[in-house]
C-alpha cells in the first residue's frame, strides 16, 4: 500500500486535498474485499453452511461493492460527486449490512468476528471520505 500512497501523493491534478481520506478507503476496502472473500469461503467450509447462507451472500456483496468503490478512489483525478458520493454510501451500507450478519455469528466463529470488524472499519472510511467529496 505504500506504493498507493506514493502515487496519490504525485498525482499532477489530485481532485481534493482529502488524499488521506481517499487512500484511507483504497486501504480499507482492499482489506474489506479480501476478508469478506475469506469469510465467505470459511462459511462454505463449515460442517452445515445452509445457515450461512445469508452470510455467505453478504461477504460476496460487500467485497464486490468494496472492490469496486477501491477502483473508482484509486483514481484521486476529477470524478463525477454524485457517482462517488454514492458509490460511498453503497460501500458504507454494504458494509454495515455484512457486519451486522457477521456478528450475529462472531462468538461461534473466529472468521466471522474478524469479517465484522474488517467491515465496520470499511464502512467508517468511507463514510470520512463522503464527508470530504465536494458537491
Amino acid at each position: 500500500m505504500d506504493r498507493v500512497r506514493q502515487i496519490f501523493s504525485h498525482h499532477p491534478q489530485p481532485a481534493t486535498d482529502a488524499g488521506d481520506e481517499a487512500f484511507g478507503v483504497v486501504a480499507a476496502t482492499a482489506e474489506c474485499a479480501a476478508v469478506c472473500t475469506a469469510c465467505a469461503d470459511a462459511c462454505l467450509s463449515e460442517d452445515d453452511p445452509t445457515p450461512m447462507r445469508d452470510c455467505i451472500r453478504l461477504d460476496l456483496d460487500c467485497a464486490d461493492v468494496c472492490r469496486a468503490t477501491g477502483a473508482l478512489l484509486a483514481r484521486p483525478g476529477r470524478q463525477d460527486a454524485a457517482t462517488l458520493k454514492a458509490l460511498l454510501d453503497a460501500c458504507a451500507t454494504a458494509c454495515r449490512v455484512c457486519a451486522e450478519e457477521c456478528e450475529k455469528h462472531a462468538e461461534r466463529m473466529a472468521h466471522c468476528r474478524i469479517c465484522a470488524e474488517a467491515s465496520k472499519a470499511c464502512q467508517r472510511a468511507c463514510e470520512r471520505m463522503r464527508d470530504e467529496v465536494e458537491s
